[in-house]
């Protein structure tokens, strides 16, 4: 099994582990375990038998005029030639530098083939298990239009569709009143900083990676989720909170003292848009599905509320957990409306402090999000006391 295909399984089995947590059984742990133990050591010795031909061909190099290894060329067990970063000498070279520790001969000629700053770019590897984790813990992630354009973009999106209309034969034809929406997304860095002792300078490769990809990837996440939420628009992106100006036509308000119904909540199904309707979702805290939306049944006494496995669904429209939802409220509209740009990987820098013999590592993101149409979302809203 080579490099690529090694890398590959660990993934699918830290994945597995994630989503399966507590239901997996004590056979089922150890299996993977040992599977585990074995792939790292295999991987270990292939990076190992790499090293040892790099060091002879380096050594050739320098007695006889040799040229040594391109890394332009594809290899067994190497990443994509065409992506310098993607390789695994180029990997655990940024991983080591990260740490101010000793590169061997091939981390060294990894990392300045790909490039005079190679400390400023992320392996790809690294870059990808950031980003999936970040999508994992903010899934909203995933409903969006999610763009990956570097400084600031304006795009058009469609806005007023018209229905078509029948023709009278050899009458002019009048061009429908369709709208287009411009919208312009520009970059807010989101920045996460975390510290940690000298120890870890004792981490392996693989466990370093594994730290710093969960400590920065769920800090930027929730941030993120956060912004898609909440955000102001004023400094910083704009969330579906600011959709519109909620009133009557787009929300459901439910008293201060009372508590919400059935009819609360197909009122406010009927306030969207049937062109919003296919992708619709409903976004809300669990809190709120578990204590206001569970208890709730329709007139034949079944409730509004049906789960598949993991999954819930409000008369159908799939539900969206987000703790940044105030609780009591909720959205329902089309998130692939919500517009956002993701401007550059997730990037990496790390400075040494002497006063605390620590690291810090701060992950930086440059995002920026806003609804494109505000008629495409409807809230509910509890009243204030």
């Amino acid at each position: 099994m080579r490099i690529k295909e090694i890398e590959a399984r660990l993934a699918a089995i830290k994945q597995e582990i994630e989503e399966r947590g507590d239901a997996m059984k004590a056979e089922e742990i150890d299996a993977l375990e040992n599977e585990t133990k074995e792939l790292t050591e295999e991987r270990a010795g292939l990076i190992a038998a790499a090293e040892k031909r790099n060091g002879i061909l380096d050594n050739i190099a320098k007695g006889g005029g040799v040229s040594i290894r391109s890394f332009g060329k594809k290899e067994e067990g190497n990443a994509d030639p065409e992506d310098p970063y993607g390789t695994p000498e180029y990997r655990s070279a940024w991983l080591k530098n990260l740490r101010r520790l000793p590169l061997t001969d091939a981390e060294k000629r990894a990392y300045a083939n790909a490039s005079g700053t190679g400390a400023e770019v992320v392996p790809t590897q690294t870059a990808n298990e950031i980003i999936s984790k970040v999508k994992k813990l903010a899934p909203m992630l995933n409903e969006v239009t999610l763009l990956h354009v570097k400084g600031a973009v304006k795009f058009v999106v469609e806005g007023t569709n018209n229905d078509a209309a029948i023709h009278t034969e050899n009458a002019a034809i009048t061009p429908a009143a369709d709208t287009l929406t411009t919208v312009t997304l520009s970059g807010y860095e989101i920045v996460k900083l975390v510290q940690i002792s000298d120890t870890v300078m004792t981490m392996s490769i693989a466990a370093f990676e594994s730290w710093i990809v969960d400590m920065l990837a769920e800090a930027i996440a929730r941030k993120v989720e956060d912004f898609f939420i909440n955000g102001t628009g004023t400094s910083q992106p704009k969330g579906i909170d600011k959709a519109n100006t909620w009133g009557a036509t787009n929300s459901v308000s439910v008293g201060a003292s009372a508590s919400l119904t059935a009819a609360n909540v197909q009122t406010l199904i009927g306030l969207l848009n049937a062109g919003y309707d296919r992708n619709a979702k409903f976004v809300m805290s669990k809190r709120t599905l578990f204590t206001d939306f569970m208890p709730l049944q329709d007139t034949s006494k079944n409730h509004i509320v049906t789960v598949q496995g993991n999954s819930y669904f409000v008369y159908g429209y799939p539900v969206l957990l987000s703790d940044y939802v105030k609780e009591h409220e909720a959205f329902l509209g089309d998130f692939k409306k919500v517009c956002a740009n993701l401007a550059e990987s997730i990037n990496v820098k790390n400075a040494y402090d002497i006063d605390t013999n620590s690291y810090k590592y701060s992950g930086i993101a440059i995002f920026d999000c806003q609804p494109a149409i505000g008629e495409a979302f409807v809230k509910l809203v509890k009243a204030g006391a």
